[in-house]
């Protein structure tokens, strides 16, 4: 064995004593805590405005009301006509929304509580991979830089860490998924139950990344794995405990969709693999290139510039280190982030039908992982050519990145988040319950007014007024439970909802009566 692979097996145990996991909590706890007070300052609503969510919102509230009696084994509906494979962000909410709401009653509305905890899991996913780089590094200003550089990405991206929209949700995981992938790879095999944590959690919200990302790069963090062990030598000792550890976390969030097999076979798995096998993108190259390179920067010519000028400065740092752990890490982060942009640009040519942009947020955690990997493989250096003056100027700097970007982000308008909410539904459900006169009532809807179809029906639920759709299509969207039976149909109170094309007023006619409703209030 050589002298460097004993001294790196040394320093890896003595930074994995009881000090170094005391500093890894600290570490963690700091960043969570700074990045939730952050939150809560900027997204004060969540605690004074009692919110009835319309829309998918809506959507999602239903499925929260079945997970918190825990008869919800599959995740959110896509538009494509399926649900997606699991229910664990669905689940957080149900947590949030059972604890802040129904037992301390400390929020305004059943939806503060969801809102409050998709806030609690992104501040942790984050504080995660913060705390993973700092573990490399073990270095408070490259943290310091780290910090910053994720303040200032989220006071520039629109409700990214703040939002309840799945679009928006898959970031954070994706993020942690990438860099805890990249420590695996690189011999940390202590962040394995990290990574199935967050590919779980992944897998669980789309089927994207059951089909694509999760397993395609995990394959890859196992290939470095055995290669690095067979060829080079081992990086860090095997340790069974890390290992069992993410194989506990992975059977217990692989339970509700082995149940959902179990009790619906085959689920919905024909359907992700029909659509996945049928579809054929007609973008064109040049649609599918400018979309890709815009999740960089636009336009494009900026875009491609900055993804090679990341994937190399992430290269050429990784070279220049003194040490061979960040040396190591800096690599594998760089071919961890690579096989994530060659994976995404086959999702969006094979995978994508309409190139709307939110289907690709998630993409973004790939440039901010370079981001991360640059500004940490830059501080040693930094670190070790200052001299006198330069020296404690170099100090001072962290500091002044991580005040900027805390200025940045709490006086950006970004970082709040503005739930897809209606006015005045509550109203709308005792008018239209006292119609039906104890009779379910059975809607009937344009296709426009779907947003507003959501929210009522959420909104009965609550309210203890059975509302049902008069359409087995919208199956997909509200489930079962609320697709009217033959007889609701026959005895039921029909309500037709009607939304123009354009307009911002859905009309609600039931008997002689007629009710105006905003389609929706921010």
């Amino acid at each position: 064995m050589t002298d460097q692979m004993l001294a790196t097996r040394t320093e890896q145990r003595s930074s994995e004593g009881t000090e170094g996991r005391y500093r890894t909590s600290a570490v963690f706890g700091a960043t969570f805590v700074a990045l939730m007070t952050l939150l809560l300052i900027r997204n004060p609503g969540v605690f004074t405005l009692r919110i009835a969510e319309r829309g998918d919102a809506a959507a999602n509230g239903i499925l929260v009301e079945q997970a918190k009696h825990f008869h919800l084994l599959v995740g959110n509906y896509s538009r494509i006509g399926f649900s997606h494979p699991g229910p664990a962000f669905l689940y957080v909410d149900a947590l949030g929304e059972w604890l802040g709401y129904d037992v301390l009653g400390v929020l305004p509305s059943p939806y503060s509580g969801q809102w409050l905890a998709a806030m609690v899991l992104n501040a942790a996913l984050v504080a995660a991979v913060l705390t993973v780089l700092w573990s490399w590094s073990r270095s408070w200003r490259a943290l310091l830089w780290c910090a910053a550089v994720v303040l200032v990405f989220a006071g520039a991206h629109d409700q990214l860490l703040s939002s309840t929209w799945m679009p928006f949700v898959y970031f954070a995981p994706f993020l942690l998924f990438l860099t805890s992938a990249a420590s695996v790879a690189a011999g940390r095999t202590r962040h394995a139950w990290l990574l199935t944590l967050s590919g779980g959690l992944l897998v669980h919200g789309h089927a994207e990344f059951l089909l694509l990302f999760v397993p395609a790069i995990a394959l890859i963090v196992v290939a470095v794995l055995a290669y690095r062990r067979r060829r080079r030598g081992a990086p860090g000792p095997f340790v069974p405990r890390n290992w069992l550890a993410a194989g506990l976390v992975g059977g217990v969030l692989a339970v509700p969709m082995v149940l959902n097999l179990v009790l619906h076979w085959p689920g919905e798995y024909r359907k992700y693999l029909t659509y996945s096998g049928a579809h054929v993108s007609s973008h064109g190259i040049r649609a599918d290139l400018r979309y890709l390179l815009g999740f960089w920067c636009r336009p494009s010519v900026v875009g491609v510039s900055l993804m090679v000028v990341l994937f190399a400065g992430v290269v050429l740092l990784a070279r220049w280190q003194p040490g061979a752990q960040l040396r190591r890490f800096l690599a594998t982060g760089a071919a961890i982030a690579g096989a994530a942009t060659a994976l995404f640009a086959v999702y969006v040519v094979k995978g994508i039908d309409q190139l709307s942009l939110y289907v690709g947020f998630f993409f973004w955690a790939t440039p901010v992982l370079l981001l991360l990997l640059v500004v940490t493989g830059m501080e040693p250096l930094i670190r070790a050519a200052a001299r006198g003056t330069y020296a404690r100027v170099s100090a001072a700097l962290p500091a002044a990145a991580l005040a900027g970007g805390l200025v940045f982000a709490g006086s950006s308008g970004a970082l709040p988040a503005r739930p897809d909410r209606v006015t005045g539904i509550d109203r709308v459900v005792r008018e239209v319950a006292a119609y039906g006169g104890g009779r379910p009532v059975v809607l009937r809807l344009d296709h426009d007014a779907w947003p507003t179809m959501t929210a009522l029906l959420l909104a009965g639920e609550r309210a203890g007024q059975r509302m049902c759709i008069d359409d087995l299509k919208w199956r997909f969207m509200v489930t079962g439970q609320f697709i009217c039976r033959e007889r609701e149909l026959v005895a039921g109170a029909l309500v037709d909802l009607a939304q123009p094309p354009g307009a911002d007023t859905v009309t609600i006619t039931f008997g002689g009566s007629v009710l105006f409703l905003p389609a929706g209030s921010a």
